[in-house]
């Protein structure tokens, strides 16, 4: 949210004041005393409306900022936090009509065009967020959330080829850059392309080592593979990263039961139980009933 400073000597400056410290709701009063004594009213409803958002009183905020406009229509930044403020109160269409007022007053601002992309995109309007989105990434290449958001629009819109290319161009150094290697990853398996798929689930993993699931997944994909010794090595690694992870001994145990080696599948089964897994119990179970037939 935006603060703007006056020169005079008054409740503005007072409020202004108490704003910068924190102290917001003394100044909502002072907001409220400056505009009583007719003190700037386009910068006093415009800061009033700052300070109601800062204290989660969105609806109010929005009373103030069209309030913030009444002497001054071409207000750009009254008219993007008022496209800001209707977002988070899910009321979209009031968001993309302020968002577009804003940009045509000032065509490439930054948040002002990521907020009628993502607009667009909660409204399911994918034509017009896919181009407010490769406009935003055009006018900002360095931006992440334009490049994620085209690559999951292009996948909710089954065209795997387009959302492939997007997330391919998602920066490493993103903090993101797990979650759309995981997404190139599901993409390649749904293609049956597993080779890839792992590729990808390994190069998450890597960037990301506490991601247990992620690693649970490269293990079914070395099974789902044919892979099985090597899915089984994999889970006995898994045990030991994720000692008290119940799903990764389960699958190490349930591997290693299909595979017959039975000391193993009961040591694996044991961690899962011990770790809460009601399958690690009848895990057990399988190997004793087993091991008794034999």
């Amino acid at each position: 949210m935006f603060l703007f400073a006056s020169g005079w000597a008054s409740f503005l400056d007072e409020a202004n004041s108490c704003y910068s410290k924190g102290k917001i709701p003394e100044a909502v009063t002072l907001y409220k005393k400056a505009i009583r004594s007719g003190e700037n009213p386009t910068l006093c409803y415009f800061n009033l409306a700052n300070a109601y958002y800062r204290m989660d009183s969105v609806a109010q905020a929005v009373v103030y900022y069209k309030a913030s406009l009444t002497d001054a229509p071409e207000f750009f930044k009254g008219r993007l936090n008022l496209a800001v403020a209707c977002y988070a109160l899910d009321e979209i269409a009031e968001c993309i009509t302020y968002a577009t007022q804003a940009l045509m007053l000032d065509p490439d601002n930054r948040k002002a065009l990521l907020t009628i992309a993502a607009a667009y995109r909660k409204a399911r309007a994918y034509p017009e967020a896919i181009v407010a989105f490769e406009r935003l990434s055009r006018r900002f290449p360095e931006m992440e959330e334009p490049i994620a958001a085209l690559g999951e629009m292009y996948r909710e819109l089954d065209d795997p080829n387009e959302a492939v290319r997007w997330f391919e161009q998602y920066p490493q150094t993103g903090k993101n850059y797990p979650e759309a290697l995981l997404f190139l990853a599901e993409i390649s398996e749904t293609n049956n392309d597993l080779v890839r798929a792992r590729y990808y689930l390994r190069k998450s993993f890597e960037k990301d080592t506490t991601k247990q699931w992620t690693y649970y997944r490269l293990v079914i994909l070395d099974e789902k593979a044919g892979n099985v010794l090597c899915a089984l090595e994999e889970a006995e690694e898994g045990v030991e990263r994720f000692p008290r992870f119940s799903e990764i001994a389960l699958l190490a145990g349930t591997i290693a039961f299909k595979l017959e080696k039975f000391d193993k599948a009961r040591r694996y089964f044991k961690i899962a139980s011990d770790n809460g897994s009601a399958h690690g119990v009848i895990g057990l179970s399988n190997v004793r009933s087993r091991l008794h037939e034999e």
